[in-house]
C-alpha cells in the first residue's frame, strides 16, 4: 500500500516561456466541462476526447501534459519494479487509447514524467483532442503504455493546466528515469494551443469544486471553464496577484533559465483559530491534484494541535492524523490582494473511507527535493473559491461566497452530466474499484502520485 510518504513533490521541470502569437479568429462563446469527485471528495475528473475516443482525465492544475494510457499497457510496482496485473494500476480499463486514424506519433520523441506514487512514460504523438465542444485538430499528447499504480478507477490518465515549462517530453535516446527531471523539449500543452488557435475567446481557465457529503466517495465535482467563468453565484470583489516564479527552485531543475512554471504566488499573511497568525510572506503555488495542502511548519503545526483531540503526526503516512469525528479548527484564513480566504472547516479533515482520517493541512518542510520545501494550496483551499488563472496575462484571480445552483456553498446535489445520477451510473469503472458507496483504499494512496507535481 503506499503512504503519504509517497505524496513527495516531483517533476521541477522548466523550460522555454510559452508563446505570445496572437491568434487570428476568436470564439463568441466560452466552454465549460462538469467534473466528476473521486475517492472520497479528494480527486477531479473530466472528459476529454482524444482521437475520438471518451475518457476521463484527472484535472490538474499544478503538471502541463495531456496524457492516456495505451491500451495494453503495463504496470509496474513503484518500489521493486516487478510487473502487477493491469488491475492493479487502478485505471479505468474500458476506456483506455486505441491508435486511431488521426494519431501520428512524433519522431525522436518520448513521454516520461515522475511523481511521488511513481512514473508513467511512453511516446508524443499528434492527436485530435476534444473537450466540452472544442477540438483541436492536430495536439502534442502523450500516450503512456507504462504506470505505477496511479488510477482513481474511473481515470484513463491526466489533462496538465499549468505551463509549458512543466511539460515532459525527452529526446528518444534518454531513457533513464532519472532524467525525467532534465533534458526536456518543452511544447505548447493543451489550451495554450486552443487560445493560440481562437478556440476560446480568453486566454484563462477557471475552475470551482463541488464540496461532497461525507463518505461519499463519487459524485459531482464542480466545473472547469475555458476562457469564460463557471455558472456558480460568487463574489465580484475579485483579489488578483501577479503568477511568480518559484524562488526555490533550483536552476538545474530548469535548464538554468528563470521562468514560470506553476500558479505561484506571495502569501503575506495567514491566520488560525480564534488568534493565532503568522506575517512573515512565503511563496505556495495553487494545484488542484494536491487533495491536501502543505504549509510552513510555524502554521501548519499548530494549526494541527488546534483539532479536539489534536493531530498527531504519523512518520509513516507523512501527515496528521486526527479523529474522524474531531472537532476542527475553527478557520485558516489564507490573505490575497488584501483579501481573506476563509476554509470552511468541512474541508480540514479528509476520510479515506477506511476509518482512518488525516488532516488536509501538512507541513511543507517534510515534503519535497533535496531537502527543500515547497508550499502548496491544494483542493482545502480551493473548494472555497472561484479561481482564474490566467496564461495570457500571467495573472490568477480569486473570488469568495460560491454558491452552487441549490443554493450550497461547495455541495452540489445536481444530477445529469454531473455522473451522479439517480440511477447509479458512475463514469469508468473498468477497474473494478469504484462503487457509489467507496473506492479500494489502494487506491486512494496510490492516487497521490499524480498531486505532488513540483
Amino acid at each position: 500500500m503506499y503512504t503519504f510518504r509517497d505524496l513527495l513533490i516531483t517533476g521541477l521541470l522548466v523550460g522555454p516561456v510559452a508563446s505570445t502569437t496572437l491568434p487570428l479568429r476568436r470564439r463568441a462563446t466560452n466552454v465549460t466541462s462538469s467534473m466528476v469527485s473521486t475517492t472520497y471528495g479528494s480527486v477531479f475528473d473530466t472528459e476529454v476526447t482524444i482521437g475520438g475516443q471518451s475518457f476521463q482525465l484527472l484535472v490538474d492544475s499544478g503538471s502541463s501534459d495531456t496524457y492516456v494510457m495505451k491500451t495494453g499497457f503495463r504496470c509496474f510496482d513503484k518500489d521493486d519494479g516487478l510487473e502487477l496485473t493491469e488491475e492493479e494500476c487502478l485505471y479505468d480499463l474500458d476506456r483506455t487509447y486505441n491508435i486511431s486514424d488521426t494519431y501520428e506519433e512524433i519522431p525522436n520523441q518520448i513521454f516520461g514524467i515522475q511523481y511521488g506514487a511513481g512514473l508513467a512514460s511512453g511516446v508524443m504523438a499528434w492527436e485530435e483532442v476534444k473537450i466540452a465542444g472544442v477540438t483541436v485538430p492536430r495536439q502534442r499528447v502523450a500516450i503512456a503504455d507504462k504506470s505505477n499504480p496511479m488510477g482513481d478507477g474511473i481515470s484513463s490518465g491526466l489533462l496538465g493546466l499549468a505551463y509549458p515549462s512543466l511539460t515532459s517530453a525527452h529526446p528518444a535516446n534518454i531513457t533513464d528515469n532519472s532524467t525525467y527531471y532534465y533534458n526536456r523539449i518543452p511544447y505548447k500543452p493543451l489550451l495554450f494551443t486552443m487560445y493560440d488557435e481562437g478556440l476560446i475567446a480568453d486566454s484563462y481557465f477557471s475552475h470551482v469544486i463541488a464540496r461532497n457529503p461525507t463518505n461519499q466517495s463519487v459524485g459531482f465535482g464542480g466545473y472547469l471553464s475555458l476562457g469564460e467563468l463557471p455558472p456558480v453565484k460568487h463574489s465580484d470583489n475579485w483579489a488578483v496577484a501577479p503568477v511568480e516564479i518559484i524562488d526555490e527552485i533550483p536552476l538545474n531543475f530548469t535548464s538554468y533559465k528563470r521562468t514560470i512554471s506553476y500558479w505561484a504566488l506571495t502569501i503575506p499573511s495567514v491566520s488560525w483559530g480564534r488568534n493565532s497568525s503568522d506575517s512573515k510572506p512565503f511563496q505556495a503555488f495553487f494545484d488542484t491534484g494536491n487533495p491536501l495542502s502543505y504549509l510552513p511548519g510555524r502554521v501548519s503545526i499548530p494549526f494541527n494541535e488546534l483539532f479536539s483531540p489534536p493531530g498527531v503526526y504519523s512518520d509513516d503516512l507523512g501527515a496528521y492524523v486526527v479523529d474522524c469525528n474531531a472537532k476542527p479548527p475553527s478557520s485558516l484564513v489564507i490573505e490575497i490582494d488584501g483579501q481573506k480566504f476563509d476554509h470552511n472547516s468541512l474541508d480540514f479533515i479528509y476520510q479515506t473511507g477506511e476509518d482512518l482520517c488525516i488532516s488536509t493541512i501538512g507541513v511543507s518542510e517534510r515534503v519535497g527535493i533535496a531537502g527543500l520545501p515547497f508550499n502548496i494550496l491544494g483542493v482545502p483551499f480551493l473548494k472555497n473559491v472561484v479561481g482564474v488563472f490566467d496564461f495570457g496575462r500571467d495573472e490568477m484571480r480569486f473570488a469568495n461566497d460560491v454558491h452552487f445552483d441549490d443554493g450550497s456553498t461547495g455541495t452540489n446535489t445536481t444530477t445529469g452530466d454531473s455522473g451522479d445520477s439517480s440511477d447509479g451510473y458512475v463514469p469508468g469503472n473498468g477497474a473494478g474499484r469504484v462503487t457509489s458507496g467507496g473506492l479500494a483504499v489502494a487506491g486512494i494512496f496510490a492516487l497521490a502520485g499524480y498531486f505532488f507535481t513540483l
